[in-house]
């Protein structure tokens, strides 16, 4: 007879609560248990002729059954299963496997070393004092079961020992595959949990160098303010001069590029600041027309020569975090205009706005982040151009760490991006060929 404790590992189709994975599978595989002892106790009378006792037997099966029927409504509850539950759970296995050993030969049937799969499997999945006492009992149930047993009747005495011998060879095999197979399961686990220790470690590395980066941004913020000041203060004076003095009149473009540059750091610098204060109040969250609006009439002008075309009329949408949503964003439109930049008038940039759900689109070589949380409506911001495209080997390194790339960028910006989108629960994307140009996809969730 087998035990359903060598089964712990096995798959099951349907899909439970996380809190009670084991409980499913011992409900489940329980039943592949009472089917597996059916067979064999039909196999044994029908076949061998072997004269078992079947009411005992078949009444141990109905308290499988009932045993199971009370695993099944405890699943209903939400409590997770804790180890003294997982343990009487195996231990009422190995007691079912006692008392059908008792009826079928005790010691002496071939498939008493079943034990053994139910033992494997409580050390895997009990601490060390259930397992031991699950050890212990499994050990008292084979030390009684060579004095206290109900002997097989087999009426051809003669093939007995060929009975016993096939029966030894059949429970060897499955014992063998059930450890194999169980451990091989455990040691995969045991690898994906490094795996994800790794992953974890990495983001926790990334976060570290992430947080180095805004500090020094932050200095960075603190240190031009007062320059930029003083050089704000120096165009006013050259303004006044330039109005008593016509001679300088020629420098009057000059000037007016100086001093829409100034106006441009000095916005960059106020919302820095007014995301910071709306982050504190926890107001980071607009509708998404009006916002993307705004930042891309700032983008222009600090890129007038650039052309960009957008589709952004989505009224109603709401969405949160846009501070990060817009670094992302500028990042993306700042990258594709200096790849648009060598094809002068010919060059453009396209940024849309749509549903995740109106398109599928595939997976690109370069992919990092997570997608939102399955039942949340989200959306996707495209950016696209037709520039020198990236080549692929720079196409997997971007948003890992910082490149060293031939047009002079760093990766830094991408590198933040990538981190941003985790960050606020979405998903960035980048698709390129060489020659023809490069597609980013920023998938985030809405309000």
């Amino acid at each position: 007879m087998i035990s359903l404790g060598s089964f712990l590992a096995a798959p099951v189709a349907r899909v439970d609560p996380p809190q009670h994975l084991l409980l499913s599978r011992l409900f489940w595989l329980r039943w592949a248990m009472v089917a597996g002892e059916l067979l064999v106790l039909a196999g044994a009378h029908a076949w061998l002729h072997i004269a078992l006792p079947m009411s005992p037997l078949l009444a141990l099966i109905l308290l499988q059954l009932l045993i199971n029927g009370g695993t099944r409504l405890r699943m209903r509850w939400a409590r997770p299963a804790e180890q003294g539950e997982l343990f009487m759970q195996l231990w009422l296995d190995v007691a079912v496997l006692t008392a059908l050993l008792y009826f079928s030969g005790g010691s002496t049937n071939p498939f008493v070393s079943f034990y053994l799969p139910a033992l494997a499997a409580g050390a895997a999945i009990l601490n060390w004092p259930y397992a031991a006492l699950l050890a212990l009992s499994a050990l008292g149930g084979y030390s009684g079961l060579v004095y206290f047993y109900q002997p097989l009747h087999i009426h051809d005495h003669g093939q007995a020992m060929a009975y016993h011998l096939a029966g030894m060879w059949i429970n060897f095999t499955i014992s063998a595959l059930l450890i194999t197979w169980f451990v091989g399961r455990i040691a995969a686990a045991v690898r994906s949990r490094d795996r994800q220790l790794g992953q974890a470690r990495e983001r926790q590395l990334q976060s570290h160098r992430i947080l180095a980066l805004g500090t020094q941004a932050a200095g960075a913020a603190h240190a031009l303010n007062t320059p930029l000041s003083t050089v704000a203060v120096i165009a006013g004076e050259l303004r006044r001069e330039m109005a008593d003095n016509p001679a300088l009149s020629v420098y009057d473009e000059d000037l007016r590029i100086v001093e829409e540059q100034i106006a441009v750091c000095k916005a960059a610098l106020d919302s820095m600041r007014l995301d910071a204060d709306a982050q504190l109040r926890n107001e980071d969250s607009a509708a998404i027309t009006p916002w993307l609006t705004s930042l891309l009439e700032g983008w222009r002008l600090r890129h007038p020569a650039v052309l960009l075309v957008a589709e952004v009329h989505q009224p109603g949408w709401v969405a949160s975090q846009l501070q990060d949503l817009s670094q992302i964003l500028l990042t993306l439109l700042d990258n594709a205009a200096h790849a648009v930049r060598g094809r002068g008038h010919q060059g453009e940039i396209r940024l849309r706005l749509f549903a995740a759900d109106a398109i599928h689109a595939p997976d690109a070589p370069s992919q990092r982040g997570t997608l939102a949380k399955p039942g949340k409506k989200t959306a996707i911001i495209e950016v696209s151009d037709n520039g020198s495209g990236i080549a692929p080997e720079l196409l997997q390194r971007l948003g890992h760490g910082p490149v060293v790339s031939s047009s002079g960028g760093s990766g830094i910006g991408l590198m933040l991006a990538f981190a941003s989108a985790t960050h606020l629960g979405g998903k960035l994307r980048l698709r390129s060929v060489p020659g023809e140009g490069t597609v980013a996809q920023l998938r985030f969730p809405l309000r």
